[in-house]
């Protein structure tokens, strides 16, 4: 198991020069990995799950990102969503050691990743439980091997017992910083929802808080400086 955190995988990630001919989508119909349904993204997930060179196409796709070559759909593993949410990692620095999170995503970590996610932690969450057993992986690592194994991996810290706040008040009280440093790098806030993994709509409730918050604290410098 490497113990490199946050680095991008050029060894078992490029073995192959015509890595394509050995994809597990050969002879499937194309046409459904570019579909946006559910459904249908879920059953492709499902071949690149099996599929002996993901790593290569997903870092493909990490490279071919800024044009509009394999924007939509499912490419190495991942859904248009999860790929603009690790876009947005990496414009923070965050680099996936896509070797390590393969790993992580294979059966015979289930059994020390399920019982993580089964208890709704986030990546960063997930990281520290880690690093606490001796496995020392970055978040956005763990993030990458969760979204390959099937499952969720939102940013958004779990509500504790008898939290009542509603989603858009947890990015309000945890998002702060990371969407602001988004914003501040240009991303519009369909990417910074996908980051998130929330809807839009809650990203606007947030930034609509943190609008008010800075008006009225720019209110009470006017009064105390009169």
């Amino acid at each position: 198991m490497t113990t490199t955190t946050t680095r991008r995988v050029t060894t078992a990630a490029a073995t192959a020069r015509n890595w394509r001919d050995s994809a597990a989508c050969q002879g499937c119909d194309i046409e459904e990995f570019f579909s946006e349904k559910p459904g249908t993204q879920k059953r492709i997930q499902g071949i690149c799950r099996g599929c002996p060179v993901r790593m290569n196409c997903l870092d493909d796709a990490i490279d071919y990102e800024q044009s509009s070559y394999m924007r939509w759909g499912v490419v190495g593993g991942l859904t248009t969503v999860q790929r603009r949410a690790l876009r947005c990692e990496i414009l923070l620095g965050n680099l996936p050691n896509l070797l390590q999170a393969r790993q992580m995503a294979s059966p015979a970590w289930a059994s020390q990743m399920m019982p993580l996610r089964q208890r709704g932690l986030n990546p960063e969450q997930m990281s520290v439980e880690l690093r606490s057993q001796g496995v020392l992986v970055s978040p956005v690592t763990v993030r990458v091997a969760v979204w390959w194994a099937g499952g969720k991996a939102g940013v958004v810290p779990r509500r504790s017992p008898g939290d009542t706040r509603q989603l858009w008040e947890l990015v309000r009280d945890h998002c702060q910083e990371a969407v602001y440093g988004l914003r501040d790098l240009g991303v519009g806030n369909r990417d910074v929802a996908a980051y998130l993994l929330v809807s839009e709509d809650t990203l606007g409730l947030a930034i609509t808080a943190w609008n008010r918050m800075a008006k009225a604290a720019e209110i009470g410098q006017e009064v105390q400086a009169a």
